[in-house]
């Protein structure tokens, strides 16, 4: 491996752990959400209107209230050793084969827009399979559907319940929410940085800036596909398939059952995208400090086409 790509490591794992350790929260309460949107849908019908109401005030804060008077302010980080196992790696993957696919791309001459939609949403499906396992097992940990107690548990349970494709569950719909998202998100903040960059800005800013608002545009588009992936992983006896999950929930609860739980999501990725890209960024601009500006100028062709 070159120092180019250990570099490349290194930066993408520091901002994976940011990442991760700051906002577990958003996911642990977007994915109770989703978990209890199909519940609250069929309990609706059957109850009264006093009732019915009372249920329809299930929300962000309500959720949680629920979680911190179960399980204590820690119970918000429930599942960030799985998340950390995850995203850590994945996020130190995503970014030197992201740099190695912007390379390769930029020798074919490749345009400016295909570079960034390409190289993205590759990467991103790459890294997204072969950190599958470890996502299942993440989800499942964050849900209170599941009463694993450690990892290896975990692992062990699904093993010999579902075998190895259980490991793999909802990855379809993980790869369709993953893919344009990734591309879309490449996309926007390379175009926000440029339309900036003549502002006098710290570096710092103009990088949390763009991974914000390219965050929030590509998290909107791919709502949905979270949602699929997130019931398929819990469910996996009910949702079979991607094509028949998509059909059971607009059947059952309408447009809007897609769209359950993107409160969170809709703060938790573009902050996310915001913190990973920046401190990526700030650590190759503090290694290019060190070495004389080589490592700087790594970091512009890593995020420049």
């Amino acid at each position: 491996m070159s120092g180019d790509q250990t570099l490349h490591l290194a930066a993408g794992g520091l901002s994976g752990l940011a990442t991760c350790t700051l906002l577990q929260p958003f996911d642990l309460v977007k994915t109770r959400l989703q978990q209890s949107m199909q519940a609250r849908q069929s309990l609706l019908r059957t109850l009264t209107a006093a009732q019915a109401s009372a249920l329809r005030e299930l929300s962000v804060w309500t959720t949680v209230r629920d979680v911190v008077r179960s399980d204590g302010v820690r119970g918000l980080w429930r599942g960030t050793l799985p998340t950390i196992l995850r995203n850590v790696p994945g996020s130190a993957m995503y970014f030197m084969v992201l740099n190695e696919l912007r390379a390769h791309l930029r020798r074919v001459d490749a345009p400016a827009h295909i570079v960034h939609l390409a190289s993205g949403a590759i990467a991103r499906v790459v890294v997204g399979f072969a950190a599958m396992p470890i996502t299942v097992v993440k989800i499942r940990y964050e849900s209170n559907l599941y009463n694993y107690t450690s990892l290896w548990g975990a692992m062990s349970s699904i093993a010999r319940h579902e075998g190895l494709p259980g490991f793999f569950r909802g990855f379809g719909a993980t790869a369709l929410r993953d893919a344009p998202y990734a591309g879309v998100y490449v996309l926007f903040y390379e175009s926000l940085k440029t339309a900036v960059a003549g502002a006098e800005l710290p570096p710092a800013a103009v990088s949390m800036a763009a991974g914000f608002m390219g965050g929030l545009s590509a998290t909107l588009a791919t709502q949905p596909f979270d949602m699929v992936k997130t019931r398929m992983q819990l469910k996996p006896a009910e949702y079979r398939g991607l094509v028949r999950s998509f059909a059971k929930i607009a059947a059952s609860e309408g447009m809007r059952g897609f769209f359950a739980g993107m409160l969170p999501r809709l703060v938790r990725k573009p902050l996310s995208s915001a913190i990973s890209w920046t401190v990526y960024e700030e650590v190759m601009r503090w290694f290019g400090a060190r070495d004389g500006g080589g490592a700087r100028a790594r970091a512009r062709g890593a995020t420049t086409a």
